[in-house]
C-alpha cells in the first residue's frame, strides 16, 4: 500500500510539475482599423505672406482649416484630412499683397482670394497647395 500512495504521489508529482512548465498562448487584442486613413495636405509658399486655407467637406460637412507660413519650404506638411473620394470647396486667403495660388488642378494668377468647389482633394497626391 505504501508503494502504491508513494507511485501515485509522484505521479501526481511529476503532472504538477510539467503542467507549470507548459507554455501559456496569449492571444493578442484585436486592433481596430479606422474607416478612413489621414492623408497629409502638403503645401509651398515662396512669398512673404501667409496664406489661410480652408476646406470644406461638401459630402460630409465637416470643414478643416490650416495656415500656410510666409517662405513655406516645398512639400510642408500643414495637416491632414481623412482619405475619401468627398468633394470639397477649398479657399485661399493671403494675408498680404496678391500672389499665383495653385490647388490640385485649379490655378488663379495675382489674386488676394481663391474658391473652388468641387475638388476631390482627399487623396495624398491631390492635397497639394502652391503659392508663389
Amino acid at each position: 500500500m505504501k508503494r502504491a500512495i508513494l507511485i501515485l504521489t509522484a505521479v501526481i508529482g511529476i503532472t504538477l510539475l510539467n503542467s507549470s512548465f507548459t507554455t501559456i498562448s496569449i492571444n493578442k487584442p484585436l486592433v481596430k482599423k479606422n474607416k478612413f486613413t489621414n492623408i497629409n495636405v502638403t503645401a509651398t509658399n515662396s512669398t512673404n505672406d501667409g496664406v489661410y486655407v480652408s476646406l470644406e467637406n461638401n459630402t460630409s460637412g465637416g470643414s478643416y482649416s490650416f495656415f500656410i507660413q510666409p517662405n513655406t519650404p516645398d512639400g510642408a506638411v500643414i495637416g491632414q484630412i481623412p482619405e475619401s473620394s468627398d468633394s470639397y470647396t477649398v479657399k485661399l486667403t493671403s494675408t498680404g499683397g496678391a500672389h499665383n495660388m495653385w490647388v490640385y488642378w485649379e490655378h488663379q494668377s495675382n489674386v488676394t482670394r481663391l474658391s473652388v468647389s468641387g475638388m476631390s482633394i482627399a487623396c495624398q497626391s491631390c492635397a497639394r497647395i502652391q503659392i508663389f
